[in-house]
């Protein structure tokens, strides 16, 4: 008998980045279907980019759920500091959701450029959400 772990996995770049601090979506995961009710969900992502703004202090990454910046958050920012214009950074983490009796669950990463005045660049990102 074998036991299958529902999971799905995103690598699109839902873009563009503005030359802002606006929190924004960069990827969605496809909806996840968690077969036991308030099965806990394991995210895990990672996101390379590179640094257009000379002001920017930090950028702050964020799980939520739903397919929005404007969705529960998940996980409470973590911020990757990178303050050198042309700069690059790799930064990733790992957390858990108990989204509750739900069907379709979908997330998403974002980012906030911290005192942005001009627009980064994802070079790749990946989010996978998956169930035990």
């Amino acid at each position: 008998m074998g036991v299958r772990f529902p999971s799905v996995f995103t690598n699109t770049f839902i873009g563009p980045l503005p030359a802002n601090a606006t929190e924004t979506v960069i990827a969605t995961t496809p909806p996840l279907t968690i077969t036991l009710d308030f099965a806990q969900v394991l995210l895990f992502w990672a996101c390379s980019f590179s640094v257009v703004g000379a002001s920017v202090t930090s950028h702050s990454f964020r799980i939520r759920r739903g397919t929005t910046a404007a969705g529960t958050v998940v996980f409470v920012a973590t911020f990757a500091n990178n303050a050198t214009a042309g700069g690059f950074s790799t930064t990733s983490g790992v957390y858990a959701d108990t989204p509750g009796a739900v069907a379709g669950q979908q997330y998403s990463l974002t980012v906030a450029q911290n005192a942005a005045t001009g627009a980064g660049t994802i070079n790749d990102l990946a989010l996978i959400a998956m169930t035990l």
